[in-house]
């Protein structure tokens, strides 16, 4: 069995608490930390930001609803209206075209009387006594058509006045009421549509706070490549050195591949790190395979933000403890 070295052992050896890799380490790893705060509260208030507006949209279509629920309610009525005052302008015509009747049969009938006067005029004066009958007769006649003309007139009057007045009071209220809630429509939706293109800018600032989060985990797996290819020469170089047959030359668990400790998920940002938590000892020195000295179990719950920072810090680590070895 090798002997596992732990960072609490290489200080013993001489490296002294306080020096100046130490002092840049805990200087690096409060940026890293309080930077990684910063990010979280910045995508909390984003998160709330966008909860609000969700609200402020659902408030706005429920406002919608509303007006567009009054908006039928009025068509509605104005569309019993009018159809009750077809009905009655129906009604009006009908009556008109039974007086227009009327008044012709006694138009006619005057001009029979009017023309049997004339032949009665022509008559010997002992018709005379007839000829005044037929015109007194006449007389009555134009009466009752001026009185039928007179009442025709007032029915027309009746008609407008309690028929008419209605509709057009209608007219002269509903459609200033149905502007008005047009125009109320038309400011939620002005108010609507602003709200969502809020809710795209935040959308897309976050889409660009992914994407730049994914450039710099891209960048962190280049350089965690390259001390991967680093410590296995470091390794090779340490078991040429070592004869063969040694028990502490020994290698106890060989650092895992690079698409077997870390899968990406589905926007791109790593979902699980599996770090070795082994140190391999050979001939009396450490090879530390990396992420060995910080273990890190992540899973799907955990924000892109809160992996990149901890990369940082890993990385941190990883650099200052290679600094040194060399």
């Amino acid at each position: 069995m090798s002997n596992v070295r732990t960072l609490k052992d290489i200080n013993k050896r001489g490296h002294r608490l306080g020096s100046a890799y130490e002092q840049e380490l805990e200087k690096k790893l409060r940026t890293a930390i309080d930077f990684n705060s910063e990010i979280i509260d910045f995508n909390e208030k984003l998160q709330a930001e966008n909860s609000e507006y969700s609200e402020l949209e659902k408030e706005s279509q429920r406002t919608y609803a509303d007006i567009g629920n009054k908006i039928s309610q009025l068509n509605a009525s104005s569309v019993k209206v009018r159809s009750q005052l077809i009905s009655e302008r129906t009604s009006h015509a009908e009556q008109k075209a039974e007086y227009s009747a009327e008044i012709k049969s006694l138009k006619s009938s005057i001009k029979t009387l009017k023309r049997e006067a004339t032949l009665a005029q022509k008559a010997s004066s002992a018709d005379k006594i007839k000829i005044l009958s037929l015109e007194v007769k006449i007389r009555e006649l134009e009466g009752k058509l001026e009185d039928i003309d007179l009442e025709r007139t007032y029915h027309g009057l009746d008609v407008i006045g309690g028929m008419i007045e209605d509709p057009a009071q209608i007219n002269l209220s509903d459609p200033k009421e149905i502007d008005s809630l047009r125009l109320e429509l038309e400011r939620a939706n002005e108010d609507l549509n602003s709200k969502k293109y809020e809710i795209e800018c935040m959308e897309k600032g976050i889409k660009v706070t992914h994407e730049i989060t994914r450039r710099e985990v891209d960048a962190l797996y280049s350089a965690r490549s390259k001390l991967m290819e680093k410590n296995a020469h470091l390794q090779e170089l340490l078991s040429k050195k070592e004869p063969r047959g040694a028990s502490h030359n020994e290698v106890d668990t060989p650092p895992p591949p690079m698409n077997d400790s870390l899968q990406l998920g589905p926007e791109g940002i790593p979902s699980t790190l599996n770090p070795p938590s082994q140190i391999i000892s050979v001939g009396g020195a450490e090879a530390v395979p990396l992420l060995a000295t910080a273990p890190i179990i992540t899973n799907f719950s955990m924000s892109p933000m809160l992996i990149y920072s901890i990369l940082t810090l890993v990385l941190i680590t990883i650099i200052c403890f290679m600094a040194r070895k060399w």
